[in-house]
């Protein structure tokens, strides 16, 4: 390695903390709202008429549906709609809309208008009049593909749902697909109160956390490095297909890749700066992200809590049995949560305080559950008779995973309220963190990704 090449990569990730500091800076300061914002704005309160294209996967929800329009009069921009529950819109759909449109609501612990801005949504509608006028409106061959995988997607979600009880179903649907519709209010409840929503939301720290999980699984197995990554990726990347390609399941699945990377080249120190600098030209293109977009800090901080403190968990946990890569799950498992921690408490108002104990319970069946969710979900597209067959290994992980969910949200103790946080306190818990961190990997050199 050449001191001109390490002097470029100095700069590079130098110029990369300059960029996301300056970010920054221009989410806090006030500034004037941008055009696209302004246009949206000067309709709020009116009943307006327009054509537009359903131009994302609708979400099922238990009392609605909501799609995500592209009204033709704009060049860029988007409004969110909710609609009737069974309201058959798909994608690519070009449909009338009259209706009131709404200014996205402020509410006190919550900026839900600056949220759906930083996806690129600028009001909101609630059950206005619908009228299709054209289906398969795709503007390139790409969207026509991406079609087709949603309707892959909806044939899965059938499957599931024909094969599978109604709360198991949800939990695979949202595990496999990265559909959260189907998810009740109370299986939210006992995933949050026993620290196990991580597991099946559709976020960054869910990408990156349970990929690295099949990397360490696939090593454990026995398989080559690169077989291990090759798989692994595969998975990633049918996930984000599945999922819609929601633009927060892109970004995980970037930082993801990087960390797979990192891992694969024994490197993760390294793969610290190619993170920063993929975190730098992702707020370039949205910098709205930084400070508006949970998924964005989770997948974030996710990567950088596997990179810093894996090592300082493997060491904690060395009685824990290598078998099938349980070890090294759990250790990035617990890194990640260690760094998302503050960011989930701080926008969420609760730690759970049975959270390792569920997450020991769960993680190692949680492989096992995707490989063969994914296999039976496969074969059942193409022959029922052998989806059947597979039926019950999928309905007894996901039994198991629902049945310690829910017993451990029943305990009193399960949670504790932490809420008003100053956002000082996240300070507060990160530097010592990594000081205490790096203080152990140089005590330790010989430790893998100590270096």
């Amino acid at each position: 390695m050449t001191l001109q090449y390490i002097q470029g990569s100095r700069i590079l990730f130098a110029a990369s903390l300059a960029c996301i500091a300056g970010v920054f800076v221009w989410s806090v300061v006030p500034h004037a709202p941008s055009k696209i914002s302004q246009k949206f704005s000067q309709l709020y309160g009116e009943n307006v008429e327009f054509n537009g294209i359903v131009s994302q996967d609708p979400v099922v929800r238990a009392k609605n549906v909501q799609l995500v329009l592209a009204p033709l009069e704009f060049s860029t921009g988007s409004i969110l709609v909710s609609t009737d529950k069974f309201s058959s819109l798909r994608y690519g759909d070009l449909v009338q809309v009259a209706g009131k449109l709404q200014e996205p609501p402020v509410f006190e612990d919550f900026n839900y208008k600056k949220y759906l801005e930083s996806k690129g949504m600028y009001g909101t509608m609630y059950f206005p009049k619908i009228e299709l006028m054209g289906s398969g409106m795709y503007r390139s061959w790409l969207h026509s593909m991406f079609a087709r995988v949603l309707q892959v997607k909806h044939r899965f979600r059938e499957l599931l749902a024909l094969h599978i009880r109604a709360e198991e179903s949800a939990l695979l649907t949202a595990l496999l697909l990265g559909d959260q519709g189907a998810l009740s209010d109370s299986l939210k409840n006992k995933l949050n109160l026993t620290g196990l929503r991580h597991i099946v939301a559709v976020s960054g720290q869910h990408v990156v956390i349970l990929t690295n999980m099949l990397m360490a699984f696939f090593l454990g197995l026995g398989l080559w490095k690169r077989q291990a990554l090759f798989l692994s990726f595969m998975i990633m990347v049918l996930f984000i297909l599945l999922t819609g390609l929601e633009a927060s399941a892109i970004r995980a699945g970037i930082m993801g890749g990087l960390l797979l990377l990192g891992q694969y080249a024994s490197r993760m120190q390294a793969s610290f700066r190619v993170l920063v600098f993929a975190a730098a030209l992702m707020l370039l293109f949205n910098p709205l992200l930084l400070t508006r977009d949970v998924g964005f800090q989770l997948s974030f901080l996710a990567v950088l809590g596997i990179t810093f403190s894996f090592s300082f968990f493997k060491y904690l946990l060395k009685r824990v049995p290598k078998t099938l890569g349980l070890q090294d799950m759990i250790a990035m498992n617990f890194s990640a949560q260690l760094f998302t921690l503050p960011i989930l408490v701080y926008n969420f108002g609760y730690v759970s305080l049975i959270s390792p104990l569920t997450n020991i319970l769960v993680l190692p069946f949680i492989p096992f559950l995707i490989g063969v969710g994914f296999v039976f979900l496969a074969a059942g597209a193409v022959w029922g008779l052998l989806g059947t067959l597979l039926f019950l290994p999928v309905f007894l992980f996901a039994s198991y995973f629902n049945l310690v969910a829910g017993f451990f949200s029943q305990l009193p103790f399960a949670r504790i309220a932490v809420e008003n946080l100053s956002p000082f306190w996240l300070l507060v818990f990160y530097i010592p963190i990594i000081l205490f961190i790096r203080k152990f990997q140089k005590a330790n050199p010989s430790l893998p990704f100590s270096s």
